[in-house]
């Protein structure tokens, strides 16, 4: 092959390859909208109940939220659910806010004494919080856009087991406090 006809294929194939690379904006990857997230800071002990000493033992975190540096919470509705029944909280609009709790009053919102937990017999239940965030644009998120419980009792840091479970998500989509006896294989417990 003559070098000029060489030199002449190559600057062809060259401009071919350069047009043929040219970047389409049309053909984008979406964007996904950054939603935020009600975070729990619970409290070192105060992650279940005592079923035998209801009105004593309590739960407590302090609520505050994950907006990515894009939204701001302007309220945060807290609700707490025992089996199919769902009760409010309340809503807050400081962050932090410390939530607290006794298992007499967690149960007083769904109408139930710790008499009456005794004499019915129950040696274990579970109570759900869960959320539901309005920014300051009013858009108004909640926890269905999670797909995950949080349940303390599991968290390697406060029972020194299930440690694979520990958890480092920002956030909580529905936070699992449990109303047990207390665990013998935990001295924090006893």
């Amino acid at each position: 092959m003559k070098p000029t006809v060489y030199l002449y294929t190559m600057m062809i194939l060259s401009a071919l390859l350069s047009t043929a690379c040219v970047v389409d904006d049309s053909i984008k990857m979406p964007d996904y909208e950054v939603g935020i997230i009600a975070k729990a800071d619970i409290e070192p002990g105060k992650y279940w109940f005592n079923i035998n000493q209801l009105e004593a033992s309590e739960v407590a975190f302090n609520l505050d939220y994950e907006g990515f540096d894009v939204h701001t919470a302007e309220r945060i509705d807290i609700f707490i659910s025992r089996g199919t029944s769902t009760v409010s909280l309340g809503s807050f609009t400081e962050f932090p806010s410390r939530i607290a709790m006794t298992g007499a009053e967690a149960y007083a919102l769904f109408g139930l004494t710790p008499q009456a937990v005794a004499q019915a017999g129950i040696v274990r239940d579970e109570f759900r919080i869960t959320y539901a965030i309005t920014t300051s644009e009013g858009v108004v998120f909640s926890q269905y856009g999670q797909y995950y419980n949080y349940n303390p009792s599991l968290d390697g840091r406060f029972t020194g087991r299930y440690a694979q479970f520990y958890t480092n998500l920002p956030g909580f989509g529905t936070l699992v406090l449990e109303a047990r006896v207390p665990n013998p294989q935990n001295p924090n417990e006893l």
